[in-house]
C-alpha cells in the first residue's frame, strides 16, 4: 500500500483562518477512485490548530509517507520549501510534489530547490494519478502531461495538460470528505464572516474565468475558458452534503458563479423546486454587471443570505485600466437592489494599483462608504508576476539552502511593507486604515447590518473586535503623525 500525505500550507493574509481545502479534496477523490484500497491518504491542514513546522515534521515521521503533495499559495512559498527540506531530512526517498497556486505561477523556478522533486501545473485530478503510476513503475515522467520535473541537472517542462471540460465527471467522494473534519473550519473566521448555521460546506460549480483583470491570477491557474457543471449535478451534490453530513449552509467557491446567467438561474430554480431548506453564501465574489433583478430574486428564494461583489475600485479610469470594466452606476444600483431583498451584501476593493493617485483611492473609499454595502474588504494590490522575480532574486542570494526564504509573505493582501502605487507603503497603510474607519464607523450601516444578521450575538462580538482593531490603528496613526510633526 502506497502512503500519500497531502499538506495544505497556511499563512493568514488578514482575512481570518483557513477555509475548507476543496482543491485538495478533489485531488484525493481522483487518487482514491484510481487506486482504491491500494493507497492510504492523509490530509494535514496547517491552518487547523496553527501547526508549526515542528508539528509537520512529527506528522511526517509518524505517517512515513512515500509521496508528499504540497498545496501552497504564492505567499506561503517559504513554508513549502521548509517542509520539503524537513521531509528530505527525515527520508531522502520521499517524493515531494508541489501543487496548487504557487507551482502554477512559478513553474520551473520552484525546482531550483533540490528538495522538491516535481510539480503539477494546473488542475491535478488527471495528472496526479498518472504521476503516481509513473513513480510506481519507474517509467519516468516524460509521458505525464502537466508536470515539470528534474532530469539530472536539467529542468524539464512536460507537455501541458488540457483543462477538464466535463466537470460533471469529477466530484468529491464520500471517502475524501472523511479525510478532514469539515466542521472545524467553521470555528475560524474567513472571508464570509459570521455564518448563519453551525457549519458550512463548500461547493465549486465552475472553473475558469474569461475576464482580463490584470490583478488576478485565476486565468493562469484554471484557464480563461469558463467551464461549468450542469445545474442538476450541482443540486445533486448539495443534497448529498445535506443528507450525508447534515450541511445546512453551502458556500459557493466559484471565481465567477454568474458568468453564465441562464445556468445560474437554473441552479437557483432547481434548489427552490426541490424544497430543500439551505442557507447559501457567495464569499468569493460575483460580477455585479452580470446580475439581473430576476437572478437576485431567485438567489434570495433559493436561500442566499450573503453575497459579495468584486468591485475593486471606485475610479472609472482605473476600472478600464485594470480590465474590470464595471459601470459604477450600474454597480451601485445592483448593490441597492440586493440589499433591498434583505441579503447581506459585501464588496471587495483594492488599493494601490500602479499609477493610482491618492485621489482615486479616496474615490474608492467614498464609493464604498456611500453605498448600501454591509461589508467591505480593502486589499492591497498584489503582483503575482513578482513570484518569478522573487525566485530569481532568491537564487542569486543562495536562499534555497535548507529552509528557504521569507520575502514571499509580502505578497499577501495586507502586507505592511508593499506599495505598488507611487506612494510609500506607510502612506498606503494609512489610506487602508482610513477606508476601514470611514466604512465601518457608520451608524446607519451598523444598524442595517445588525438587523440583517440572523445571529445577533456573533455579530456584536465580531463588531466590537473589529471596532477595537480600527480604533487601535487610528490611535497608532495619530501618534505616528504627531511624532513626525514634533520631529
Amino acid at each position: 500500500m502506497k502512503k500519500i500525505l497531502l499538506i495544505r500550507t497556511f499563512r493568514s493574509v488578514g482575512t481570518g483562518g483557513p477555509v475548507v481545502p476543496i482543491e485538495a479534496l478533489y485531488l484525493c477523490s481522483a487518487l482514491l477512485e484510481r487506486f482504491n484500497k491500494d493507497i492510504e491518504i492523509k490530509i494535514i491542514d496547517m491552518g487547523i490548530g496553527q501547526l508549526s513546522l515542528e508539528d509537520i515534521q512529527k506528522e511526517i515521521r509518524l505517517f512515513r509517507p512515500e509521496v508528499i503533495f504540497l498545496n501552497s499559495l504564492a505567499w506561503e512559498a517559504d513554508i513549502a520549501h521548509s517542509i520539503a527540506f524537513l521531509a528530505k531530512e527525515l527520508d531522502k526517498n520521499i517524493i515531494v510534489v508541489a501543487q496548487g497556486q504557487l507551482p502554477s505561477l512559478a513553474k520551473g523556478f520552484l525546482l531550483q530547490d533540490k528538495n522538491i522533486d516535481c510539480l503539477i501545473a494546473g488542475e491535478p485530478e488527471l495528472t496526479a494519478p498518472e504521476l503516481i503510476m509513473a513513480l510506481e513503475s519507474n517509467s519516468g515522467l516524460s509521458a505525464v502531461r502537466g508536470v515539470i520535473y528534474r532530469d539530472g541537472r536539467k529542468i524539464v517542462e512536460g507537455k501541458p495538460r488540457k483543462y477538464i471540460e466535463d466537470l460533471d465527471n469529477f466530484n468529491i467522494s464520500y471517502s475524501a470528505w472523511n479525510l478532514i473534519d469539515v466542521k472545524q473550519y467553521s470555528r475560524y473566521s474567513n472571508w464570509n464572516g459570521s455564518l448563519k448555521e453551525k457549519f458550512y460546506m463548500p461547493v465549486l460549480t465552475s472553473r475558469g474565468c474569461p475576464f482580463d483583470c490584470v490583478f488576478c491570477c485565476n486565468g493562469k491557474i484554471a484557464g480563461k475558458s469558463f467551464r461549468a457543471r450542469s445545474p442538476k449535478n450541482v443540486l445533486s451534490e448539495i443534497i448529498f452534503l445535506r443528507d450525508k453530513f447534515g450541511a445546512k449552509e453551502i458556500h459557493i467557491f466559484d471565481p465567477v458563479f454568474n458568468c453564465d446567467l441562464q445556468r445560474a438561474k437554473e441552479i437557483c430554480q432547481l434548489i427552490i423546486d426541490s424544497g430543500i431548506k439551505i442557507s447559501l453564501a457567495f464569499p468569493h465574489g460575483l460580477r455585479a454587471d452580470l446580475m439581473t433583478d430576476e437572478l437576485i430574486d431567485l438567489l434570495k428564494k433559493a436561500g442566499t443570505y450573503k453575497l459579495v461583489y468584486g468591485i475593486e475600485t471606485g475610479s472609472s479610469r482605473l476600472q478600464k485600466k485594470i480590465g474590470k470594466n464595471l459601470n459604477l452606476g450600474q454597480v451601485s444600483n445592483c448593490i441597492d437592489k440586493t440589499s433591498q431583498k434583505g441579503i447581506i451584501v459585501g464588496g471587495y476593493f483594492m488599493l494601490g494599483f500602479p499609477g493610482e493617485k491618492v485621489q482615486e483611492m479616496l474615490e474608492t473609499i467614498d464609493f464604498a462608504a456611500g453605498s448600501k454595502l454591509d461589508l467591505a474588504a480593502f486589499f492591497k494590490v498584489a503582483s503575482f508576476d513578482a513570484v518569478i522575480e522573487l525566485y530569481k532574486t532568491g537564487k542569486k542570494r543562495g536562499n534555497f539552502l535548507k529552509k528557504g526564504f521569507s520575502d514571499f509573505q509580502d505578497l499577501g493582501y495586507y502586507s505592511d511593507k508593499r506599495s505598488l502605487a507611487g506612494i510609500p507603503a506607510s502612506q498606503l497603510n494609512s489610506v487602508i486604515l482610513l477606508a476601514q474607519q470611514k466604512f465601518y464607523l457608520n451608524w446607519p450601516r451598523i444598524k442595517r447590518s445588525f438587523w440583517k444578521t440572523s445571529n445577533k450575538i456573533i455579530f456584536l462580538i465580531n463588531f466590537f473586535k473589529a471596532l477595537s482593531l480600527i480604533l487601535q490603528g487610528y490611535i497608532i496613526r495619530k501618534l505616528t503623525d504627531s511624532q513626525r510633526i514634533i520631529s
